[in-house]
């Protein structure tokens, strides 16, 4: 999945980080950034790839999200620059790992983190947030299939078929 991944949205940016616990998950073309702090959670990843980044925005997507819409992706990073995070809504919730973090988040999620907080989105309150509405998002993406979470081994032979 993370080769997919990188093929589909790898030409969008200068670098691709994969973060997480396992160097030899580590996939042509991307660098491998290891996990900064020892609790479990996706906001350690965000925090983590934050951190290493070379770059002052980073398209976060979870390593399940294979079927993510590369127009989705641009359009997310050409939203307003004075956020902090760009955030798509579906179903009325925000997409977290479909997101473009700054590196201005750090502080505040090392602080949420310091705190024992590691629901996704419990840093929203402390930085600047520019949701995108669901109707905006699809028209880009009218299915949604960019927030298609592949988890189980039926799920996975979805890919099979791209």
């Amino acid at each position: 999945m993370f080769e997919h991944i990188g093929r589909r949205l790898g030409p969008l940016f200068v670098e691709t980080l994969l973060v997480g616990r396992d160097p030899e998950r580590t996939v042509g073309g991307m660098r491998f950034v290891e996990d900064l702090r020892p609790e479990r959670s996706p906001l350690v990843g965000i925090y983590s790839g934050l951190c290493a980044a070379t770059t002052e925005s980073c398209f976060v997507i979870g390593c399940d999200m294979p079927f993510a819409v590369p127009d989705l992706v641009r359009d997310l990073l050409e939203q307003p620059g004075d956020c902090d995070v760009v955030v798509p809504v579906h179903g009325g919730f925000c997409e977290p790992l479909f997101a473009v973090y700054r590196r201005s988040c750090i502080p505040a999620i090392a602080r949420v983190l310091d705190e024992g907080l590691l629901k996704t989105t419990s840093f929203y309150s402390d930085v600047a947030v520019h949701r995108v509405s669901e109707d905006a998002v699809r028209r880009i993406d009218p299915d949604l299939v960019s927030f298609t979470n592949l988890n189980t081994p039926k799920q996975l032979a979805l890919l099979a078929h791209l």
